[in-house]
C-alpha cells in the first residue's frame, strides 16, 4: 500500500511540473520604431537601441545583454539577410509584418520560445500604433 501511495505522489508531482512548464509567462515591452507612432512587442531587457537613418528608411537594432538582438528595416530596398548558422544553439528568424522587415538573431535555445512568442504576437496583432491613443 505504501509503495502505491509513493508512486501516486511521484506521478502527481511529475504531472504538476509538466503543466507549469507549458504555462510559462514571458514579459514583453512596447518599443518605439525610431520617431514614429509605431511600436514593436519585444521581450524585456533591451540594453541598446541603435538607429541608422537612410533616405529610403531605417535600420534599428535592439541589443540584449546576452548579445541576442532584434533588427528591423523599414526600407523597401534593403533586405535583412539571414546569417549562416554555424552554431545550432543559436537561432535566427525573419518575418515581414505590416511592411516592416523584422528579424531576431544570436538567440540561445533557452530564449527561443520567448522571442518566437513576441514575433507570433506581432504576426497576429500587427505592429501597434499609438497615433489614435
Amino acid at each position: 500500500m505504501n509503495k502505491n501511495i509513493f508512486i501516486l505522489l511521484i506521478g502527481i508531482i511529475i504531472l504538476y511540473n509538466c503543466k507549469q512548464k507549458r504555462g510559462i509567462e514571458y514579459s514583453f515591452t512596447e518599443v518605439q520604431i525610431n520617431n514614429s507612432d509605431h511600436y514593436l512587442t519585444l521581450p524585456i531587457g533591451i540594453e541598446k537601441n541603435e538607429v541608422e537613418d537612410y533616405t529610403e528608411g531605417i535600420y534599428q537594432n535592439f541589443i540584449y545583454s546576452d548579445k541576442s538582438f532584434v533588427i528591423i528595416s523599414t526600407s523597401g530596398f534593403g533586405q535583412i539577410k539571414s546569417p549562416e548558422n554555424e552554431y545550432p544553439e543559436f537561432h535566427w528568424r525573419k518575418e515581414k509584418i505590416d511592411g516592416i522587415q523584422i528579424a531576431y538573431g544570436n538567440v540561445k535555445t533557452e530564449r527561443k520560445a520567448e522571442f518566437d512568442k513576441a514575433f507570433d504576437l506581432m504576426k497576429v496583432n500587427g505592429i501597434k500604433s499609438k497615433k489614435n491613443e
